[in-house]
């Protein structure tokens, strides 16, 4: 979290003749996008009048006794989501179908766990096919959650299911309001159910970038921001079963290698693999350059992660969570379309090209890159050679095409 503004000081007569900023006085409670750009927050809830003016997601992370040690309490309100269909009441009220739930949750089971990463593994299998659908029965969000992916997966791996995508983006937009109110006061029995919640929710709204119109192009900034919010459910779940070992969201967190560590181990030689994408100096002020030196440090890290010999799910771990380690005024250089910050977003996005077999995945990375691209011009053309190298290279979707 951005550290809290100091005391506003005497300015100096050189300062006052200035150009006036944006706003007057940075927000220390507004929604994230506002903080990220330095501008004033008129908080409005659920949707503050900047984010209801650019029709993007507002997100609240912090509440009004923020302190620069972090919120008292887990007061976490996630993206605000969409008006539900109208005419139709959430799926799992009225359908034709009145099996649909025990497919949904016969499917996440035997089919949709099989593609969540690291269950290869089998305790970490038995995690999901077990103990998850267990949770689920005492924690409506995540049982809600469950159904919304499962329909995604049968969507787009069976055929003639398509009509399962308006009941998974109904179950969704429920398993996400109900989990927006949930985590506002976390407890012990809860805490372990909303943290695989989130899992599934990061992991279901990844897999419907794939199908998100491009054109004008848009960054996945929804997925971002939904990211960014889930360090807070965690952090306070966390530490309310710091002391339960037995808590099954454990053996998921302790699977997977810090990812941070990856980034802190990155040598000055690492550094130089994309050296080519920081500016020059005197180009860009320096907080801001300072903003690219943080993220191309964790492209490079990603990259020697997708070039190793290590599991895939380590990639795929590194470009999921990449939003929340990335520094958090990325996104709001993403939100103003920056054409280096688009260009950065494209390295880290190409990277989901050789993973592009994984249906949650799918053919993102691919389509993002080639749309930046066309969308900065030739300009840009030489700093985005090497995603579109990787896109058209390894992307599995494509050499598949081919193939056939």
């Amino acid at each position: 979290m951005s550290a809290v503004p100091s005391q506003t000081t005497e300015q100096s007569p050189q300062q006052r003749r200035k150009p006036p900023r944006l706003a007057h006085k940075k927000s220390r409670t507004g929604c994230q996008r506002c903080r990220s750009r330095r501008v004033k927050c008129d908080e409005a809830r659920p949707v503050c009048r900047d984010c209801h003016r650019h029709d993007v997601a507002c997100v609240y992370d912090r509440s009004e006794g923020f302190t620069q040690a972090g919120p008292p309490a887990a007061q976490v309100v996630f993206i605000q989501p969409v008006e539900p269909i109208r005419g139709h009441s959430p799926a799992f009220r009225s359908s034709h179908d009145e099996h649909l739930e025990l497919r949904l949750l016969h499917h996440f089971t035997v089919a949709t766990t099989s593609t969540i990463p690291w269950t290869h593994v089998p305790h970490i299998k038995e995690r999901w096919t077990v103990d998850v659908p267990r949770l689920a029965f005492t924690y409506r969000p995540l049982l809600h959650v469950i159904f919304s992916i499962s329909a995604l997966h049968m969507a787009k791996s069976e055929p003639g299911q398509s009509h399962l995508l308006g009941i998974h983006r109904e179950y969704f937009e429920e398993a996400l309001r109900e989990h927006r109110l949930s985590v506002q006061g976390i407890t012990r029995d809860i805490a372990d159910a909303a943290c695989f919640t989130t899992v599934l929710l990061l992991i279901d709204v990844f897999a419907t970038l794939q199908d998100r119109p491009l054109q004008p192009y848009e960054p996945p900034l929804e997925w971002m921001h939904l990211v960014r919010g889930s360090e807070s459910v965690f952090r306070f779940a966390l530490d309310t079963i710091r002391d339960n070992r037995s808590a099954k969201i454990w053996s998921i967190i302790e699977s997977f290698p810090p990812v941070r560590n990856a980034v802190s181990n990155l040598s000055a030689e690492d550094l130089e693999l994309f050296s080519y994408l920081v500016p020059d100096s005197g180009s860009e002020e320096e907080k801001e350059i300072n903003i690219y030196r943080e993220t191309i440090a964790y492209i490079t890290a990603t990259r020697l992660a997708m070039e190793s010999n290590e599991s895939s799910q380590i990639t795929a771990r590194h470009i999921m969570v990449s939003p929340l380690l990335a520094p958090a005024e990325f996104i709001g250089l993403l939100e103003d379309k920056r054409p280096r910050a688009l260009v950065m977003l494209a390295h880290l996005l190409a990277m989901a090209a050789p993973l592009s077999d994984r249906w949650w995945i799918g053919h993102t990375g691919h389509r993002d890159v080639f749309a930046i691209r066309d969308m900065l011009g030739e300009e840009w053309g030489g700093m985005m050679e090497w995603p579109v190298e990787v896109v058209s290279q390894r992307c599995w979707i494509c050499r598949n095409d081919q193939a056939s």
